[in-house]
């Protein structure tokens, strides 16, 4: 059975100041996706991307690819977390151990509890069940509010996992792959006519708000305490 090397493993992340500035850097772009679902939603930006999505037949053949992925693309995070956690727990590793109870805290606070509290909230139809109106705050029925489109629960969900791992990885290269993995998770959930770009974007900022909050509160104090018993 072979030995993980832990010395090796922990060298892929950064130190709490350099995760910190990071984290900061995505806070500020979140407060710009929050401006562009505004604007998308106001502008009826929303329908016209749709309407354009609907009637575009090379999406359409795509369909089945988008599908699959929007469902599948956010196990990239899940089990990559759930080692993680998994081996802090077995290698008695307070760093890893930290880290994953801190991603499933984000994953448990936001994508299942805040985010649809705030469906339950708007209670905007899905595109393809979508009346003339939106139907903000009028909510009509809790069945068909809690699966309200906005926002969406999947671009939180990627969200969480992309901002984790592009704010501990050291590697950039890595980082860049988590946020594409993530990005094409909501753009699979706009162009198989799921949501709309204002949900996605929203989804986006709240997710990303959701771990500006978790590694504040949790994981960065719990961090620095292990970086100081660590030094010599």
């Amino acid at each position: 059975m072979p030995v993980v090397d832990l010395s090796k493993l922990i060298s892929i992340f950064l130190d709490s100041r350099e995760a910190s500035a990071r984290l900061r850097f995505a806070l500020r772009v979140s407060v710009l996706l929050w401006a562009a679902a505004l604007v998308s939603w106001l502008t009826h930006a929303d329908t016209a991307l749709f309407q354009r999505v609907e009637a575009n037949r090379m999406l359409k053949d795509l369909h089945p690819f988008f599908e699959l992925y929007s469902e599948w693309g956010l196990f990239i995070f899940y089990l990559s977390f759930l080692a993680l956690l998994a081996l802090g727990i077995l290698k008695k590793h307070a760093l890893f151990r930290t880290v994953g109870l801190a991603y499933f805290f984000a994953q448990i606070f936001g994508s299942v509890l805040l985010v649809h509290l705030i469906k339950l909230a708007s209670g905007r139809p899905r595109p393809h069940a979508a009346n003339v109106r939106d139907g903000f705050f009028q909510v009509t029925h809790f069945a068909q509010a809690i699966h309200s489109s906005f926002p969406s629960s999947h671009a939180v969900d990627a969200a969480v996992g992309a901002v984790f791992l592009g704010v501990l990885l050291r590697s950039r290269a890595a980082s860049i792959l988590a946020l594409a993995a993530a990005l094409l998770v909501v753009l699979s959930r706009v162009l198989t006519g799921k949501h709309y770009m204002s949900d996605v974007s929203a989804g986006l900022a709240l997710g990303v708000g959701i771990v500006g909050v978790v590694m504040h509160v949790y994981l960065l104090p719990r961090w620095r305490k292990i970086e100081a018993a660590a030094a010599p």
